[in-house]
Parts: C-alpha cells; structure tokens; sequence
C-alpha cells in the first residue's frame, strides 16, 4: 500500500497544490464578475431606490468582504504555517480536474448573465425583484461551487478549512473591518479636505502674491488658473495606499526587523504622503498658473499622485533596510562589493519604462508628446543590465514571427470591436514636421525594440518561472508550468486596459511559445513581430487606434 501511494505521488509530482487551486479559482471568479459587469447598466442601478438599492449596495459591499476575506485568510495561513495544512495543501496535488464540474461553471454563466441583466439592466425575466435576486443568488453560489469541486474534491476543501481553526474568525474580523474602513474614510473625506487646502494655501501664499482662495468652496485662483480642493483630494487614498503597502512589507520581512519600534514606519510613511500631496496640489496650481493648463489638468493632475505614492514607497523601503537601528540585517555593502540580483536584470528595464511613463504623462496635455522619455529610460536600464542579459538564450526560430503574426491578426480583429477607429492625434499632427518624425520614430523603436525585451523579460523570464520557484533563474522556461503562464497572461491582459481580452490570449500564445521552446528570445521576437506590424498598420494604414 505505501508503495503504491508513493508511486503515485511521484506520478503526479509538479501538479497545483491547493494553494494553487485556491488562486486559479479566485482567478476564475473574478474574470466572472468582470464579465457579468458587461450585462449591468451602473446608470440604473445607481438610480434605484429601496429594496433594488439595498440589493445593489449589499452586493458591491459583499464582494468587497469576500475578496478581503480571501485575502486575509490566506496572508494568515501562510503566516502560522500550519503543519497540517500544509500537508492537505500538497495531498491536493494527486487530485485531477474534474471537467463535468467545470463544464456545469461555465454553462451557469449564461443564466447568470441573464439574471444580473434583469436586475440591474433590462427586465429580461419578468419576475418581482426579490425572486430575481434569490435566483441570482442561487445561481451564483451553484456556479462558485461547481468550480470549487472542479479543481479539487469537496474533502480537501472541508479539511483545509476545519485546520484553519480560529484563524476563520481573525481574517473575518480582519476582512470586517477592512470593508468597513473604506466607508468609515469618507467621513473624514471633508475635515481632511479642508486642513489639505490651508497647507496648500500656506504653501502657495509665498510664490503666488496674486492667489486668491475661497475657504467655503475651497477654490485656489492665480488669476489665470483655479482650482478646487474636493474632498477626493484630501489625500485619504493615497494614506490608505500607503498603510497598505506599509502592511504587507512589514509582513513579509518581518523577520528582518525590529518590533515594535519598526512600527514607527507607518506613521512616517502616512506623514510623508500628506506631505507629498500637499506638495502635488500646490505644484498642480503653479503649473496651470504659468500657462500649462492642459499639462496640469490631463497630464500633472492624472499621473502625480502615483509619482508620489511610487516615490514614498520605494524610498522608505529603501531607507527603512537600509537602518541598523530598525532591522537586524548589517547595512548594505559598499556598491562596489556588490553583485547585481538577476530580478533586476528581469525587471529593472519594464519598471522603468513604466516609471518614466507617468513622468512622460504628468509632464505632457492631453497628448503624450514626452513619449521619447520612455524609449530612452528603457535604453539606460538595458544597457545598465547588460552582463545579467548575457545569460539569456537570445536565439529563435521560424515560430517566433509566425505566433508574432498570429497574435497581429487576433489584435486587429478585436480592435475591430473594441476600439473606435481614429487618425492622427491633433496635437501630434500640429508638431512641427521634425518633432512628428522624432515622436514617431520614437514610438516606433519603443514598440519594436525595447518594449518587447522589458516586457518578455517581465513577464514570461521573470513572473512566468517566479510563481513556482522563488529560485526563478534555475528554473527552464519549459517547466515554468501552466499556473505560471495563466497567471503572467491575466496580468499581461489587465495592463493593456480595453484591450485586456486579446491582451490575455497574447499572453497565452507568447508564453506557450516560451514554454514550448524553452527560449526567451522566441517569445521577444514574436512580440517585437507583433508591434512592427502594428506600427505599420498605425502609420501606413492609418489605424491610430492601436496607438
């Protein structure tokens, strides 16, 4: 008998655990809810009174719970390490999909749509609003359920959760008030609001002696450019942002610090945030006060907030590993001692690109014409990253242009549907003829270039192999496994906005290549397949769309 267990334990060696089964489920469902949002018109459902407003409020709030919930479950499991959940969590591996549970999921989406579609749509299903929501209800819980038993047996989830034990009530606590704290905040929306705009005014007083303010309505006025402090802008969510942030690293390198005092880092983190948001209204004034209307309203006014908030993050990370006093790591060595950590290789060129993108953005109207600024950040971080890359199986074959190919065809099909069809940007068009060729250009060695390494090396070198093995670079692009590639796709998709439904099946073709190939340099070539023949279509076919 303990032969044969082992054997097909061996067999099965490499399948998802329940952890994995747990996340690929949360995935699923999540994808549901992006779906159905298609059959709900928010206009009306924001206008609905009694019962059909109390359905609305408690669902939008009742997700928020359970995604919480999800999430503080899980922090705490992999917190207390509990032996025997551990062990169900790696007997999950020698369970197989069950294809009729999953089958029924997906045949449920159809009456769901339906359902979701009289509720907050149209009126479909003729029925009273309290039917409509107890078969709306019935039908999801039967839909969540079937998944449940598709990706493991109902065993397995009945003992993961009995070993959890008391951790239940902590992460529902947790989850509580965590709900509970996103409406509580905005009751503090217009105390914070107004102290937000007397520091602002404090600030601007000195360097505007022609500012006008209106304290009732909080409006700051130069003259030429006003402003009005809402309560949005009090800075609440940049603090929430930042406690959040602060939380979860301190979490993870618990281990590395010293408590209580490292909890000093959240107060200053929080601190520093109000800072810097009083420092981004007032320069919000300043520029649309020296003539850049377009530059602070679409470009400043969009993309400051997450400079600062990025900023604030990675400096007190930074400085907070760096202080003997708060952890019980030495300082850092001298630079020169150091070698360079293959994530950076890996993610050093996309985070760039990103970073001086919502610089090229803030700094730019309602056209993006500092673009240039991200091909060039890309350039410095892959030349910076140029030994790490050397180890990079760089080579390809004929499959690299034939998926790049593919996955051009599927692009133009659904920005047929997706995207409304338009010509060149005005403001583009208005440059000067040596500035729309730079512009151009530019984008062009950005799309074919440098945005497919920073991407692929993101994504499939670095995100791929890292959801199984924190050890990511000794692992083959071909054992990188199907969670790894489902999981880099859903996020390649989310990161191309509307187009997040061709973005996921990109992913997928580009990853599988990686994975069947077992080389980067496939997957880099297919892309950079892809985008030039998108940047012929946008400059020689006229389809600035895809732009």
């Amino acid at each position: 008998m303990t032969t044969n267990t082992i054997a097909t334990v061996d067999e099965v060696r490499g399948r998802w655990s329940l952890a994995h089964r747990a996340a690929l489920a949360a995935l699923l469902l999540c994808l549901n809810k992006i779906l159905l949002s298609y059959f709900a018109d928010f206009d009306t459902a924001q206008t609905a009174t009694g019962l059909g407003r109390f359905i609305r409020i408690a669902q939008h709030d009742g997700f928020r719970f359970l995604v919480t919930l999800a999430v503080a479950t899980a922090l705490f499991g992999y917190i207390e390490g509990n032996p025997a959940l551990r062990q169900i969590n790696s007997a999950a591996r020698a369970a197989r999909i069950r294809i009729p549970w999953l089958a029924l999921h997906a045949a449920l989406f159809a009456p769901l749509a339906a359902l979701t579609f009289s509720l907050y749509g149209g009126q479909v299903i003729q029925l009273p609003t309290v039917v409509l929501t107890i078969l709306w209800l019935a039908t999801a819980s039967l839909s969540a359920l079937a998944l449940i038993l598709a990706l493991a047996p109902w065993e397995l989830w009945r003992d993961a959760a009995a070993s959890l034990g008391k951790l239940w009530l902590y992460a529902g606590a947790a989850a509580a008030f965590a709900a509970g704290a996103m409406q509580w905040s905005q009751l503090l929306w217009a105390p914070v609001s107004q102290v937000t705009f007397e520091a602002v005014e404090h600030v601007l007083r000195p360097l505007v002696p022609t500012l006008q303010s209106d304290r009732a309505a909080q409006v700051l006025d130069t003259g030429s450019f006003a402003v009005q402090i809402a309560k949005e802008c009090s800075g609440l969510e940049g603090a929430g942002l930042m406690l959040a942030f602060c939380g979860a690293w301190l979490l993870y390198f618990r281990k590395e610090y010293r408590f209580p005092r490292a909890l000093i880092i959240i107060p200053a983190a929080l601190a520093l945030m109000f800072a810097l948001n009083i420092v981004r209204i007032a320069a919000l004034v300043l520029i649309g006060g020296a003539g850049f209307a377009d530059v602070a309203i679409y470009g400043f006014h969009s993309q400051a907030g997450w400079i600062a908030f990025n900023a604030a993050a990675c400096g007190i990370a930074w400085a907070s590993r760096r202080s003997a006093w708060l952890t019980t790591q030495a300082p850092a060595e001298a630079h020169g001692n150091r070698t360079q950590n293959p994530t950076t290789t890996y993610l050093l060129p996309f985070l760039a690109i990103l970073a001086m993108g919502m610089v090229s953005r803030a700094g730019s109207g309602r056209f993006e014409t500092l673009y240039p600024l991200r091909l060039l950040a890309a350039a410095l971080a892959l030349l910076y990253c140029r030994k790490g890359l050397y180890g990079i199986n760089w080579r390809f074959s004929w499959r690299a242009p034939a998926v790049g190919i593919a996955v051009f065809a599927i692009w133009l099909i659904a920005a047929h549907f997706l995207l409304s069809a338009s010509g060149m940007p005005s403001q583009l068009a208005a440059m000067p003829p040596f500035g729309r060729v730079i512009w151009v250009a530019s984008r062009t060695l950005a799309a074919v270039v440098t945005v497919p390494i920073a991407e692929e090396l993101a994504y499939r070198g670095y995100l791929m192999r890292r959801i199984k093995a924190a050890d990511f670079e000794s692992l083959s692009l071909a054992d990188a496994g199907w969670m790894g590639l489902l999981v880099s796709a859903v996020l390649f998709g989310v990161s191309h906005g509307s187009m997040w439904l061709p973005g996921f099946a990109t992913g997928i073709l580009y990853g599988w290549l990686a994975m069947r190939t077992g080389r980067l340099g496939e997957a880099i070539v297919a892309h950079a397949t892809t985008n030039a023949l998108v940047a012929a279509a946008v400059i020689w076919g006229q389809q600035w769309q895809l732009w």
